[in-house]
């Protein structure tokens, strides 16, 4: 699973990474993403990318409440599940970050694992609008997962699906078939991924500074 991730880098990479993108938040970077926040995601609404704020934890748009909401999909059977396959269908989206932290062994020691060279990247995400009981639409999202590449196996059986740029478009496009989305949900390579432990401090979402993330 992934329960906290970061997103550190400049509004002008973000946008370079993602671009063109129509801008519509106000952004901050965060070193310590959790759910229940809100927080950056790449949509195309009508063909266009646009970077808007959505709360972390998807409430299907069917629910009778907040508390049915989800940070994680498994990518496996996003496709047949009631929570999910509508927006599989077309409610997907990016999820621009830099970084993610999973925790390892008994001790739950925090592991801050990232592209070796340190680049921006997204997470396949999907996203949902729910109407509160006062009538306001709430969007939100989670983010895919799938098994754990082989070097990470030893922190956690699974890991968040990290995009390559070139199938952005792809993932995105309200074009593509169930079978070629599902075709692109795959665990990044394990050669191109890094990591070091960092401060249990991390464990607390009220913590957001760059000394977390600072290898021990």
């Amino acid at each position: 699973m992934c329960g906290r991730y970061t997103l550190t880098k400049p509004l002008k990479l973000i946008e370079s990474h993602f671009g063109p993108l129509h801008v519509n938040l106000e952004y901050r970077p965060s070193y310590n993403i959790a759910p229940s926040q809100f927080s950056p995601v790449v949509i195309s609404n009508s063909g266009e990318r646009e970077l808007t704020a959505m709360k972390w934890g998807l409430i299907p748009s069917w629910a009778k409440d907040e508390k049915m909401k989800f940070i994680n999909a498994r990518s496996e059977t996003a496709h047949e599940k009631p929570s999910f396959k509508s927006s599989l269908r077309s409610k997907r989206c990016l999820i621009p970050a830099d970084g993610f932290i999973e925790w390892r062994g008994a001790e739950k020691q925090p592991c801050y694992i990232y592209q070796k060279d340190q680049t921006l990247f997204g997470f396949a995400g999907l996203w949902s609008t729910w109407k509160n009981p006062e009538g306001v639409n709430l969007n939100t999202y989670s983010i895919l997962t799938t098994e754990a590449n082989e070097k990470l196996t030893s922190i956690h059986a699974r890991m968040p699906i990290i995009l390559s740029s070139e199938h952005y478009e792809t993932w995105l496009s309200q074009d593509s078939s169930i079978n070629v989305l599902r075709s692109l949900l795959t665990a990044y390579p394990s050669e191109e991924i890094g990591f070091h432990s960092v401060s249990k401090d991390v464990n607390s979402p009220k913590n957001n500074r760059s000394e977390l993330l600072q290898s021990l």
